[in-house]
């Protein structure tokens, strides 16, 4: 007869739930990695997740589909640029001798370099397939980042159409390589690194105009890889990282008379007297938004949005990141996505903010536009909590603050019959010429009948 363990296992399981221990993923550094678990269970989103063309990083660096192209491409990039990498003082144009400096930069520091990995993506790869494909993929990756120029696609013997591809699937939450690794095979240790950086997120402006050059919120030094670098240049100046609303915050947020939002898209917000106009600064930032409440309009002035078929990919692995269990941030990619979709029901919202000049959509139409904010709009965290006032997540400040000055203008009844009213009888210049007639008409009605009233008395 087998012998009963359970009380040897309940009692070996109970020590191990004693000691258990949180992981301290908000001070940790964010790490290379999957799309959040729950996320990649709803397949449409996903498939916007994972790349087309090139992989870059363990995760998806066995699927034989990328390999047929994508490796070819790699061989050629890693190859081209330990050529370049000779001809530093170091090694006087010997090739070989380059290769073997660099392979044997990843292969001293393997052991601090998967430091920067989910343990989950490593599990199945020994150290040198490690060491091979971050040497061959570091490698590529840089001569990839120098010679992005959409002006120049033959730099990296590619087609346009070939390096828009690639251009997306560079910014995939999964296709990332840490910036660690970057350093170590730069040809300047890192010092570089922020020009290259650049040069991609302008599609290849820095290496046609050196002079161009952008005050970025996050520099090299503070971003873990591609991504978190195109993230900061979008999101622009961000609030610190780790704090959350607080009390300094909920006393200048304006007191509503419910804790939820009233409006449902742009149509309503016009209905009320409230325009949409492109922000004054011609910086393209995504927070670069505000609002004016006057006695009965309002005005809400947004960045330029240019949407296109590579945004359905972006703007989901943004969303991707900004979820990641040990990213610690305030939304704000996930806030400004909320904001828009707050604002776009339908192909006439869409329409209503192209024809403000805030939106330019290349997409196939209007609608399609409309559906696609709709839907990320469901995968949001700033969509979990209705009543924004909670300290639960931290939404961007400003993100809410205006957010509650729209509420605020919106739910004042007085503003919005103002507006109604001229919006009813005074929206062409004939209503106008018409009421003029009109009030006129009845001044001098008045006076006649005084006059006849008056002329009877005397």
């Amino acid at each position: 007869m087998a012998r009963d363990n359970s009380e040897e296992e309940n009692a070996a399981r109970l020590v191990e739930l004693v000691n258990q221990r949180f992981e301290d993923n908000q001070n940790s550094t964010p790490k290379i990695q999957r799309v959040p678990l729950f996320l990649r269970q709803n397949p449409h989103f996903y498939r916007y997740c994972t790349p087309k063309t090139i992989s870059f990083g363990p995760i998806h660096h066995r699927n034989q589909n990328l390999k047929q192209q994508g490796q070819h491409l790699k061989l050629q990039w890693t190859s081209l640029y330990i050529e370049q990498y000779s001809k530093l003082p170091t090694f006087n144009g010997n090739k070989q001798t380059a290769a073997n400096y660099l392979f044997g930069i990843v292969q001293n520091n393997i052991e601090e370099i998967k430091e920067l990995f989910s343990k989950d993506v490593l599990e199945d790869y020994c150290n040198n397939e490690l060491i091979w494909m971050l040497f061959e993929d570091g490698c590529s990756y840089l001569f990839c980042l120098e010679n992005f120029d959409i002006e120049h696609p033959e730099a990296l013997n590619l087609k346009v159409d070939q390096w828009m591809y690639i251009w997306r699937d560079m910014t995939l939450l999964e296709n990332q390589l840490p910036m660690k690794l970057l350093k170590l095979l730069s040809t300047k240790k890192g010092s570089d690194l922020e020009h290259l950086l650049y040069n991609f997120v302008t599609m290849g402006a820095v290496k046609r105009n050196c002079t161009v050059m952008i005050r970025l919120a996050y520099t090299a030094e503070s971003v873990h890889h591609l991504l978190g670098f195109v993230r900061s240049y979008f999101v622009g100046e961000t609030e610190m990282e780790t704090e959350k609303i607080g009390s300094d915050l909920m006393a200048h947020l304006p007191l509503l008379p419910h804790p939820w939002l009233t409006y449902k898209n742009v149509r309503d917000l016009k209905k009320s007297g409230i325009r949409v106009a492109k922000a004054e600064s011609p910086e393209w930032k995504w927070n670069n938004l505000s609002f004016t409440s006057r006695w009965f309009s309002g005005r809400l002035r947004l960045p330029v949005y240019v949407y296109n078929d590579v945004t359905p990919y972006f703007f989901r692995n943004l969303i991707a990141y900004e979820m990641c269990p040990d990213f610690c941030s305030s939304f704000e990619c996930c806030s400004i996505f909320c904001f828009m979709d707050s604002l776009i029901d339908d192909a006439e919202d869409v329409k209503e903010l192209r024809s403000a000049g805030v939106i330019q959509n290349l997409l196939k139409s209007d609608q399609e536009l409309a559906d696609f904010l709709n839907d990320i709009g469901h995968e949001l965290p700033t969509k979990i909590f209705n009543h924004l006032r909670s300290d639960a997540a931290p939404f961007s400040k400003k993100y809410i603050q205006v957010k509650f000055q729209i509420e605020r203008h919106y739910s004042n009844k007085w503003r919005t019959w103002l507006a109604e009213a001229r919006s009813t009888y005074f929206n062409s210049p004939w209503s106008l010429l018409a009421f003029l007639a009109a009030f006129t008409a009845l001044v001098l009605t008045f006076i006649q009948t005084w006059y006849a009233v008056h002329s009877k008395d005397q």
